[in-house]
C-alpha cells in the first residue's frame, strides 16, 4: 500500500527514524497536541537562535518521525481515520506555531518589537517579546486545518491577521532598523511561509494555500 512504501523509502532516506518504529509503548499512541508541543520545543531548545538552517532541519525531522507513526498506524489499523486526522491536525498545528516562534524572534532581533498595548516598554527578554508581541499576530487555518480533517499529503489553507496600526513603526534598539507594521508583518508572513515551504535536504514542511485570503491571491499577505 502507499503508506507501507512510504515508510520504507523515508527509511531508507533517513535510517536514523527507524527508532520511531522500535518503540512498542508510543507507536500506536496519539499524543495530544500539549505532548507534542512539548517535544518539539526540546529539541528546539538545542538550536541556537539565529540557526534558521539547523532549526528548519529540526521540524522536517520532527515531521517526518511522526508521519512514520501516522503511517504505521494506518497499515496496522490501529487507529480509525479520525484520530489519524487528529493526530496529523495537531502536528501540523505545534508546527505552526514553533514557526511563528521562529519567524517572529528573527524579526524583532532585526527591527524590534511592534509597539503593541498602552505602554511602549520592551520585554526584559526576547522570550518576553515573542509572548507579548505575537499575541497580536494570528495564524488561522481553513479547509482541512480548520476541519480537523488532516490528512498525510494534505496542504494548509492558511490567512494571517494583526491587530495593530499598521502605519506605526516597530520599537528598534541599537542596530535595528525600524520598520512600519505592515512591513513588519508582511515580511513575517514572507518568512513563515518560507520556513514551512522551502525545499531542503529533507523536503518541504508543507504546501500552503494562501488564497483564501480577502482578496484572494491578489490581497496583501497580511490583513
Amino acid at each position: 500500500c502507499y503508506a507501507s512504501k512510504w515508510i520504507s523509502e523515508q527509511l531508507a532516506r533517513y535510517p536514523s527514524l527507524l527508532d520511531e518504529l522500535l518503540d512498542n509503548r508510543n507507536l500506536y499512541v496519539v499524543p495530544s497536541g500539549a505532548e507534542l508541543a512539548d517535544q518539539l520545543r526540546q529539541q528546539l531548545l538545542r538550536v541556537q537562535s539565529d540557526d534558521l538552517e539547523t532549526a528548519m532541519d529540526v521540524l522536517r525531522h520532527f515531521k517526518l518521525a511522526h508521519g512514520l507513526r501516522v503511517a504505521a498506524c494506518q497499515i496496522s489499523g490501529a487507529l480509525p481515520l479520525m484520530k489519524i486526522s487528529d493526530y496529523l491536525t495537531f502536528l501540523a498545528e505545534v508546527i505552526l506555531q514553533a514557526v511563528l516562534e521562529i519567524a517572529w524572534q528573527a524579526m524583532v532581533e532585526k527591527h524590534g518589537m511592534p509597539s503593541v498595548g498602552s505602554g511602549l516598554d520592551k520585554p526584559d527578554s526576547l522570550a518576553g517579546q515573542v509572548n507579548e508581541g505575537s499575541q497580536h499576530f494570528i495564524i488561522v487555518g481553513y479547509g482541512k486545518l480548520g476541519g480537523i480533517e488532516l490528512g498525510p499529503a494534505s496542504d494548509l489553507d492558511l490567512v494571517f491577521i494583526h491587530d495593530v496600526d499598521s502605519q506605526a513603526e516597530t520599537l528598534a534598539g541599537e542596530n535595528q532598523k525600524a520598520i512600519t507594521h505592515s512591513v513588519f508583518f508582511t515580511r513575517l508572513g514572507q518568512k513563515i511561509i518560507h520556513i514551512l515551504t522551502a525545499q531542503t535536504v529533507s523536503g518541504a514542511l508543507y504546501e500552503v494555500d494562501m488564497r483564501l485570503r480577502p482578496s484572494g491571491a491578489s490581497g496583501l499577505l497580511v490583513s
